[in-house]
């Protein structure tokens, strides 16, 4: 309490001393901060201000807190308004104080304890669920400055969770949930903390998050069976990653509708085992059109460029003008029968009306056939239309399916109606080939057989192009029936089998038969049945002759006559008049000797007949047409074996009887395709590193100025194994010329010259000088001449040793 000081005048008539009334009394109190804001240090004065109520402001008092937030004020009694300011920077990190202000009356006592407390506020609300929440996490996080970041962890069994958040300093926040597998009404929510708590904050789950990435832009359609009512939705989705969101908890089941077909028909995805749905197109839908001027089978082949996938056959097509009159059919057959019920009705009640026709549309050109197939990314297919009357162009197309989007009508291929050639064959004859040609080309264009009636029919072709019809059937002649252009007329050919054995009953196999008649010519061998047969033979005469060397036939030759449709069996027979000998020429080692000619001569009586032969791959040989009763000399030939030097023995003798022979062998030398050659120098030691042996002609670096030599040469034929060589080489040097008998000439005159030079030396040294110059000079010339006539001999004998080098 506060006293203002009294002057007392103490006397005797005043006993007592004034009351003594306080003047104030204390105000104090004290600023409690519990958390400081992020980011601030601690400040602890503040600046209080006491306001009386009611009074004029110039009244007012301020005063500062200590460090521990106390304050003080000394007032008289009344009524007041004490507030605490806070620095601006303190506000705008979260910083406040509760109450704003606090209204005190001051009357007869001090007050000490006035309170200023931190505000901070309450943050709550609540988290819906479809189904059951589970585990979710939830942040609290300042927006307009730096703060904490606080999160709180909510788990529950039920579709609804409370969330709470205390001490929260007054500002603006963001709650929001972290379940990316969610979709949710709100992911976040904005509050702001300002006196009082902030209630009722609502993040609500609307649904399930999907993420499919897709390799192309389609449409999905999602169905989730036994839901009720039944949960359908379709979505228009782009290549890549796509993100949406399913509405209802559980199992779907997702089908892509495109033109790409994928891995599987249809997918499921479970909300309670989120994924990503990777969904990849295999094949891709591609169309085609046929545009034709009849209603006719139509077939599409199509091939694929992978190899494991079949050709595929579609068809018979249906073209689209046959497909809407069928439905206008079916429309109308349903109106029939609705209007012959309400004509039974109406009739049931006494009122009917007249019928009513209705018609189909009619049939009128061009026709359409579609068609469609699912290929693979980078597949080349051939499309190739049939008809058994219609022609396309083009007859086929290639088309390749790139797959980045949809392929569309990749094939337009027109057809019209073909050309029909037919034709009969008399008598009837089944099988007989139909050749069809168009007009100037080489190879037949169709071909086809008659049917059990003779008659053909070959088509659809180009009716703009000409064509050559022919007929042909082995053992008959087919010629065209005048006045028709496709009806032949056939002639049935002959035949004749000519059956050769031996006299002992053997088939003879080798024998060259010959049969000629007309501008028939035939020479054939038989084979190991000794049977041959001559078809399509025109009716008339031929001659046959049976050859082969060793026998002789019966009959030898003959004419024969031969009917149309005529089949004649002949038999021959073959008698054995010579023998062979069979041998082999071998190498000294054993090895086959190869197209060696080996002769059989005959000796004494039989010396006019020989007979010869080449050996086979495997050196044997067959000497034939030996004679009964003949002495031969069997040896290798003279002519033709100019690879053989000679044989081992040089002939073999064998007399013929009544058999052949066997086992007539010969050694064969093959002629020796090496030739060696050796020699030897002789010349002095010394020498020996100057020289060189180069194929027969030696070669020396002496100095042709200082010795004399000749090189030896040698040339020589390579006959026989083996040649010696003896070259000589003796070089001379050379020695040096006198000069002393010609000094002695000119001494006199170079005496007298000297003695006139000394005389006249004024003018003679000059000269001297400058023909000694001169003389120099030509000296270099000829030791130059002299070097280079070396240096051409050295060219010489150079040219001269290649040009003899064999």
């Amino acid at each position: 309490m506060f006293f203002e000081p009294i002057t007392v005048k103490i006397a005797p008539n005043t006993p007592q001393l004034p009351d003594i009334i306080t003047a104030g009394f204390s105000v104090c109190g004290q600023i409690a901060i519990t958390r400081l804001p992020e980011g601030l240090k601690q400040q602890g004065r503040y600046k209080v201000t006491l306001t009386p109520r009611g009074q004029d402001n110039t009244a007012t008092r301020t005063t500062d807190s200590d460090q521990q937030g106390a304050f003080c004020f000394h007032a008289k009694p009344g009524d007041y308004s004490v507030t605490v300011s806070l620095p601006e920077a303190e506000v705008k990190a979260g910083l406040a104080l509760q109450p704003a202000a606090l209204e005190v009356s001051l009357v007869d006592r001090p007050l000490s304890d006035l309170l200023f407390t931190q505000f901070m506020a309450s943050v709550s609300g609540r988290v819906y669920c479809l189904a059951n929440c589970d585990d979710l996490s939830v942040t609290l996080q300042p927006v307009s400055r730096q703060g904490e970041r606080r999160s709180m962890l909510l788990s529950g069994s039920g579709d609804t969770l409370e969330i709470s958040f205390d001490n929260v300093l007054p500002g603006k926040y963001k709650v929001s949930i972290s379940h990316e597998e969610w979709c949710w009404k709100l992911k976040s929510v904005e509050v702001e903390v300002l006196d009082s708590d902030v209630l009722g904050v609502e993040l609500r789950q609307i649904g399930y998050i999907l993420r499919c990435s897709l390799s192309h832009a389609i449409t999905l359609e999602f169905f989730q069976d036994g839901s009720k009512p039944e949960n359908v939705g379709v979505y228009n989705l782009s290549k890549g990653v796509n993100r949406f969101c399913l509405s209802k908890p559980g199992v779907y089941k997702v089908t892509p509708r495109s033109c790409h077909q994928f891995e599987q028909d249809y997918y499921t995805y479970d909300t309670s085992a989120p994924t990503i749905l990777t969904l990849t197109a295999v094949r891709h839908h591609m169309t085609g059109l046929i545009t034709t001027d009849k209603i006719l089978d139509v077939t599409v082949t199509i091939k694929s460029s992978i190899e494991s996938e079949p050709a595929l056959v579609l068809g018979p097509l249906r073209s689209l003008e046959e497909q809407r009159q069928e439905q206008q059919l079916q429309e109308i057959e349903l109106r029939r029968q609705e209007r012959e019920r309400r004509a039974q009705e109406a009739e049931d009640g006494g009122d009917s009306q007249p019928p009513i026709q209705e018609r189909a549309d009619e049939l009128t050109s061009p026709f359409h056939y579609e068609f469609s197939y699912w290929a693979r990314a980078g597949e080349r297919i051939t499309v190739t239309p049939s008809s058994k009357e219609l022609l396309f162009y083009p007859p086929e197309i290639e088309a390749t399916i790139t797959g980045e989007s949809c392929p569309g009508r990749v094939v337009d291929i027109a057809g019209r109606a073909g050309l029909f050639l037919e034709g009969q064959v008399t008598p009837e004859l089944q099988g007989v080939e139909i050749s069809i040609t168009e007009r100037g080309a080489k190879a037949p264009l169709v071909t086809v057989a008659t049917n059990e009636n003779g008659a053909y029919s070959v088509g659809p072709l180009h009716s703009d192009r000409h064509y050559d019809v022919s007929a042909s059937k082995e053992g008959f002649i087919l010629s065209t029936v005048e006045g028709t252009q496709g009806d032949f007329k056939a002639f049935a050919l002959a035949g004749v089998t000519f059956k050769i054995k031996s006299e002992d009953g053997h088939s003879l196999s080798g024998v060259l038969l010959s049969l000629s008649g007309g501008s028939f010519r035939s020479n054939l061998l038989t084979q190991d049945t000794g049977v041959l047969t001559f078809n399509n033979l025109s009716p008339g005469q031929y001659y046959f002759k049976p050859m082969m060397k060793e026998f002789r036939f019966e009959p030898a030759s003959q004419m024969i006559t031969v009917e149309e449709g005529q089949n004649l069996s002949i038999d021959i027979t073959g008698f054995k008049t010579a023998y062979s000998c069979y041998g082999a020429v071998q190498s000294l080692s054993g090895d086959a000797e190869r197209d060696v000619s080996v002769e059989a001569v005959g000796q004494a009586e039989c010396s006019i007949y020989s007979e010869d032969t080449v050996t086979d791959e495997e050196g044997r040989f067959r000497l034939r047409g030996l004679l009964p009763g003949c002495r031969y000399l069997i040896q290798l030939r003279a002519q033709g074996n100019d690879h053989i030097e000679r044989a081992l023995p040089q002939h073999r003798s064998i007399e013929v009887g009544s058999t052949d022979i066997v086992g007539v062998n010969i050694i064969a030398f093959r002629q020796i395709n090496q030739f060696d050659l050796s020699g030897n120098i002789i010349t002095s030691s010394e020498h020996l590193p100057t020289l060189s042996t180069y194929v027969l002609m030696l070669h020396s670096t002496l100095s042709r100025s200082q010795y004399d030599f000749s090189l030896p040469q040698v040339s020589f034929t390579s006959t026989g194994y083996h040649k010696h060589i003896t070259l000589t080489f003796n070089p001379n040097r050379k020695v040096p010329d006198q000069d002393v008998a010609q000094g002695s000439y000119i001494a006199l005159p170079l005496t007298l010259l000297l003695l006139l030079a000394a005389y006249n030396h004024e003018k003679v040294i000059p000269l001297l000088l400058q023909l000694v110059s001169r003389l120099q000079g030509v000296r270099s010339l000829s030791q130059a001449g002299g070097d280079n006539a070396a240096l051409d001999e050295a060219k010489r004998q150079a040219k001269r040793q290649k040009t003899r080098r064999t």
